[in-house]
């Protein structure tokens, strides 16, 4: 229905985009490099048909041979040349795949080298988009677009509407698939391709590309551009740690001490090694004193945290300490090594005021904002948050966060759901593996919540702590948004759990008693930030907004091809309005 409804091209969009090519002649030739490696006859075929099909005709094509091929797909390829100048001769077949790689890209005529596997097909309009996207950006590294999988029968399926430059999920998978345009001289600058364990070259110099390249310069188109098919048998576990081995040294070749895991289907998961004196950690924990909350959330800090380096404040609002028994308590935590006990009278309670307070009080280099109603479950929780917040240009980290009873509280935040901001995949199953893996592997966002999340000093500073106008709601939507304002980055781990019983503590803030506080800081939130809730770089504009229906297609998606009329419509699915709760 979305395929029919607003991504079907018919001779209008293809007549569109003639007519721009026909106002400017002096496009950009584009180079494509095809790695042939077990490739049929029908496959070969079915791909060069599609490179026929295209509306932009500025290209040529060398082929990466490192391998016998099978004799019928030899021949085939061995004619095209004589059927199409655009197909280069075959180039002899080495022994070494990095050295065929590398040949074709030294060869290629042109600046901008499209790598595209013959497994996919390309839609017409694939080459058309990536060389607009070079004319209206020359400074551009590289360019991917969107994709998704086509049947025997031509029905489309399985869509992979992917977020704009992602660097911890290009660590995690190679997002960027099986059609991505490159600078040649970028690639050939970084050592090009290198033989790799696992005879990916592709993914090894992609990691080694962006990591010396701004984030500005790596460009995601969000249209789908080909097609791969249906989707085989996964790889057995001997394969999966054998691509973990080969990203592990991957990452070591631009300077990462890391061990990699296999997660979900085709993914892996990311712990990145301390440094040998690793920073002081300051966990600070608001409380209104309720024992049944706070017992349980310290005891997790202080007996099940392995982390070397911690201070732990505990920050009493006063209003909630009135028994001997709560006394007793805060006494005796406060004779323990690390733990200091500050009371803070702020009434009506303000968690921004409160968290911006204590930080004030921190050693740390790093700040763990932690809700009292929070528990440990893994050891490594804290070590696991603290490797990935030590990462180039990371300014915060948030933890997957999971209800009692097992289910997802927490797995990141997606702005402008429900109207200004939502937990993604809550209260689903805490084994759910989520939008291609994306619930079970490390990945920037937008916004995470801070019931538990790590930030620098250095990064809170920087742009003033929380705004103590947002006393209840959305301070941490807004510091994330500053945050990346001022050239941060936002990463959520699942390698990080924590129960959290979600507002038990203090209450929901959007019940009645709380409704008039609740509305003005949705206003004020909406007021400051909303043209960029609508449009989270790390959520496709192709995908709903509706709460409910998070990860499924948008009606209608919020962005449209460039030679379409812009529709008055609105986006049907961000009518639903959710209430917030970190």
């Amino acid at each position: 229905m979305w395929v029919s409804a607003y991504d079907t091209l018919g001779e209008a969009d293809l007549s569109a985009m003639r007519d721009e090519l026909s106002r400017s002649p002096d496009r950009h030739l584009l180079s494509l490099v095809v790695p042939i490696a077990d490739a049929s006859e029908a496959m070969l075929e079915a791909f060069v048909n599609s490179l026929w099909t295209q509306v932009y005709e500025r290209w040529e094509v060398n082929f990466i041979i490192s391998s016998p091929t099978d004799g019928h797909a030899a021949a085939f390829l061995a004619q095209l040349p004589s059927r199409d100048s655009r197909f280069r001769r075959l180039p002899q077949r080495t022994s070494s795949l990095a050295g065929a790689w590398n040949t074709a890209l030294r060869s290629s005529a042109s600046e901008f080298v499209v790598l595209v596997r013959p497994s996919v097909s390309l839609r017409p309009h694939a080459l058309f988009l990536i060389a607009r996207a070079i004319e209206r950006d020359p400074d551009a590294v590289l360019i991917y677009g969107d994709e998704d999988a086509i049947g025997e029968s031509g029905s489309r399926h399985d869509h992979y509407f992917k977020p704009d430059w992602n660097e911890a999920l290009l660590r995690s998978q190679n997002y960027l698939g099986d059609l991505v345009c490159f600078r040649r001289s970028r690639a050939l600058a970084v050592g090009g391709c290198q033989e790799e364990a696992d005879c990916d070259c592709a993914w090894g110099l992609f990691l080694r590309l962006t990591a010396a390249a701004s984030p500005t310069a790596i460009r995601h188109l969000p249209f789908v551009l080909s097609h791969r098919p249906t989707a085989g048998r996964p790889a057995n576990g001997k394969r999966r740690q054998e691509v973990a081995r080969a990203l592990e040294q991957r990452l070591a070749r631009i300077g990462e001490r890391a061990q990699v895991e296999p997660a979900g289907e085709a993914s892996y998961r990311t712990r990145y090694a301390l440094p040998d004196e690793p920073p002081t950690v300051t966990i600070i924990v608001p409380t209104t004193c309720r024992l049944e909350f706070l017992r349980p959330c310290l005891n997790g800090i202080l007996n099940r945290t392995s982390y070397p380096k911690l201070e732990v404040l505990v920050v009493v609002n006063g209003m909630g300490v009135n028994t001997p028994e709560q006394w007793e308590y805060l006494e005796e935590i406060a004779a323990l090594p690390h733990v200091c006990t500050l009371f803070n009278d702020d009434r009506p309670y303000n968690f921004s005021k409160t968290n911006n307070w204590a930080a004030e009080q921190a050693l740390g280099e790093l700040f763990c904002f932690l809700n009292d109603d929070t528990e440990v479950i893994a050891t490594d929780w804290l070590s696991t948050m603290t490797g990935h917040v030590l990462r180039d240009r990371v300014g915060a980290v948030g933890a997957m966060l999971l209800y009692p009873k097992g289910r997802i509280q927490h797995a990141g935040v997606v702005l402008g759901a429900g109207g200004v901001a939502a937990h993604t995949y809550r209260s689903m199953p805490g084994r759910i593996l989520g939008y291609h893996d994306r619930a079970v592997i490390d990945q920037d966002v937008s916004c995470v919540t801070a019931a538990c999340m790590l930030v620098r000093r250095e990064a809170f500073s920087n742009v003033g702590g929380f705004d103590e106008a947002l006393a209840l709601a959305f301070n941490d939507v807004d510091l994330c948004l500053r945050l990346h304002e001022a050239g941060w980055r936002i990463v959520w781990t699942p390698g990080a759990q924590l129960y959290h019983k979600e507002s038990a503590s203090i209450g929901r803030h959007d019940t009645a008693d709380g409704e008039g506080q609740w509305t003005f800081e949705w206003s004020l939130i909406r007021s400051r930030w909303g043209g960029q809730l609508m449009s989270d770089p790390q959520y496709s504009p192709n995908l709903s907004l509706d709460a409910r229906q998070l990860w499924e297609p948008a009606f209608p998606p919020r962005v449209s091809y460039p030679w379409r009329p812009r529709s008055n419509e609105a986006p049907a699915d961000t009518e639903t309005i959710a209430p917030y709760s970190g």
